[in-house]
């Protein structure tokens, strides 16, 4: 979750407002402070390579009558490098709090237009509305390659290589852990560093609201939050899919043209067993995940990395649940939730997170227990 005060925590279960806010930024300082803006859709996707995406409308006018349409590159909304900070402001009475939402590079701007008008023989600018893209910092690691296969030049800290090859702020939310061997890369840097997060650290990168190139556990940490009938939820509806979900994982060793199996992790018994108890096939059969990374080359290895990511396919991504909650800007992606029902109380973890600016939020979570109430 964001970082709040209580009183703000407090203040979400009453009646209060908000409004969104952002700075404009360019090389990490500030260009313009306390952009309003508004038409903001903005959402978080935990299975998503690029997690944080959205738009929105600066709206603006100034006393010298200046435009914020951009028309070159270096023009302070142009996407090609600026970046908006967005912020919620909540307001409940006398009380007021800023909450840091997410950080994001502009990608795009797909509509800008002025409002003038002629006074006497000049044009004046009333005011800009400009239509933006964004998207989260990691976007342009998305896009970045390496000029020549390279590899790390210590094997000492996988921090310290996130750190390398992203060229961002880090928080070492998860322990650090030494690499495992050499690997040479050849690709886009965020492949590197999902590869990095998961193989090594067990855990996946995360953007936090400040700025910083974070990870969050695959394991899933404590309870943030419980979501009540009473104060929370609005509507809490019930989906499945199968697509996605897997009964059984099996780690691949690669050497040159040769394939062979490290390990195998598989779901053994419920509805999502591969077999039956006498062997038989199953009625949902085998679904398989196959993994292969050069950082893993043991069976021990192959065999927690497999069950690490078993436990991430198969039972929680069967049981979907949306959830439409009062609007929290707090919420993201990663957390552990209680959802509570009329006669259970489900663990989820958020997946995804869609917002506003609306009274309402619209998120979804994978179910890892239910529990009678």
């Amino acid at each position: 979750m964001r970082d709040a005060s209580a009183e703000l925590s407090a203040a979400l279960l009453g009646s209060f407002d908000y409004r969104w806010y952002a700075d404009l930024t360019y090389g990490g300082a500030r260009v313009i402070e306390d952009l309003p803006i508004s038409q903001p859709r903005f959402k978080e996707d935990g299975n998503a390579k690029i997690q944080q995406s959205g738009s929105c409308t600066v709206t603006w006018t100034d006393e010298l009558a200046t435009s914020l349409v951009p028309r070159y590159v270096n023009d302070p909304l142009a996407p090609f490098g600026a970046q908006l900070w967005v912020s919620c402001v909540v307001s409940a009475g006398p009380f007021e709090e800023r909450v840091a939402f997410a950080r994001y590079e502009i990608t795009d701007v797909p509509d800008a237009r002025d409002r003038a008008m002629r006074f006497h023989s000049q044009w004046l600018t009333l005011g800009s509305e400009v239509e933006l893209e964004l998207k989260e910092l990691t976007a342009v690691l998305g896009v970045e390659t390496f000029d020549v296969p390279t590899s790390a030049p210590s094997l000492a800290s996988a921090w310290s290589e996130i750190a390398r090859v992203s060229g961002m702020p880090i928080s070492r939310a998860v322990p650090d852990q030494p690499i495992s061997r050499a690997v040479l890369y050849d690709g886009k840097k965020l492949d590197v560093l999902y590869e990095l997060a998961d193989v090594i650290l067990d855990a996946v990168p995360h953007m936090t609201p400040s700025g910083a190139l974070a990870c969050r556990p695959n394991t899933w940490p404590a309870v943030r939050a419980r979501l009540t009938r009473a104060d929370h939820i609005v509507s809490v509806g019930q989906m499945m899919s199968a697509a996605g979900v897997y009964n059984r994982v099996v780690v691949r060793a690669t050497s040159g043209q040769q394939s062979s199996v490290l390990s195998v992790s598989e779901v053994l018994d419920g509805p999502l067993r591969v077999a039956n108890p006498d062997g038989s096939r199953s009625p949902w059969g085998r679904r398989t995940k196959y993994l292969s990374s050069e950082y893993v080359t043991t069976p021990t290895q192959a065999q927690a990395w497999g069950n690490s990511t078993l436990a991430q396919v198969s039972t929680p991504r069967a049981q979907v649940v949306p959830v439409v909650e009062i609007f929290n800007p707090l919420r993201e992606r990663g957390d552990v939730v209680l959802i509570e029902r009329p006669e259970v109380w489900m663990l989820g973890r958020v997946v995804t997170v869609e917002r506003d600016d609306g009274p309402t939020q619209k998120l979804t979570a994978e179910i890892g227990a239910i529990t009678p109430k």
